[in-house]
């Protein structure tokens, strides 16, 4: 079973957004901010990143820069946001306008940007 953090400050959206897809049988790990989403990289063994770019604490842009600068992993993330499309979409696994996107399209994504195929049991 693949490990997905959700790096998200609005609290509701984040909790729907994790029992969606702990409902399509991902176990989920949660983060309010950037800061608290290191801590939790530390921790645990992660295979993709939901990452929003406007939070406080630490935001996704220097989320992003820490994971790959400083923690040096290349763990798959997909840019959760209302912002219109900014330069991490380029190295960013995918990019989702929040807004515009269902939270059953979020799981499709999800599915389709881990690095390996889960296989159904």
């Amino acid at each position: 079973m693949a490990t997905i953090l959700i790096v998200e400050d609005e609290k509701e959206y984040r909790d729907l957004l994790a029992k969606k897809l702990e409902q399509a049988g991902f176990n989920i790990l949660t983060a309010s901010d950037g800061l608290h989403g290191i801590n939790v990289l530390k921790n645990n063994t992660i295979d993709l990143i939901i990452l929003d770019l406007v939070m406080p604490e630490m935001d996704g842009n220097r989320f992003f820069y820490h994971l790959r600068e400083t923690l040096k992993k290349d763990i798959p993330v997909v840019i959760l946001t209302n912002l219109t499309e900014t330069a991490h979409s380029s190295v960013a696994k995918d990019f989702i306008v929040k807004s515009n996107t269902s939270l059953d399209e979020v799981v499709e994504k999800v599915k389709a940007n881990l690095p390996y195929k889960e296989e159904k049991t």
